[in-house]
C-alpha cells in the first residue's frame, strides 16, 4: 500500500493492529505499509529499512502500547 504525504521527513514505524504488525516507511514523501504477523520478522524489516534510510535510533511505536 502506498500514500503520498507532501514534506513529511522519511520515518519508520511499527504498529500493531489486532495481532498483526504495520511498519510503515515514509521515504521522500512516499508511505508505504507492510504487514507482517510476527512482532520480530516486523521489527527486522524496520530496523533495516531504518538503516537503509540513514535514520538513527529503533523504529517508533505509534498509536499506543505495542500489543494492544
Amino acid at each position: 500500500m502506498m500514500d503520498m504525504v507532501a514534506g513529511e521527513p522519511n520515518d519508520v514505524r511499527l504498529k500493531n493492529v489486532d495481532g498483526q504488525w504495520i511498519v510503515q516507511v515514509v521515504e521522500n514523501g512516499k508511505v508505504a505499509r507492510h504487514l507482517f504477523n510476527a512482532q520480530p520478522v516486523a521489527e527486522s524489516y524496520a530496523e533495516l529499512q531504518r538503516m537503509r534510510l540513514g535514520l538513527p535510533g529503533k523504529p517508533l511505536i505509534w498509536g499506543g502500547k505495542p500489543g494492544g
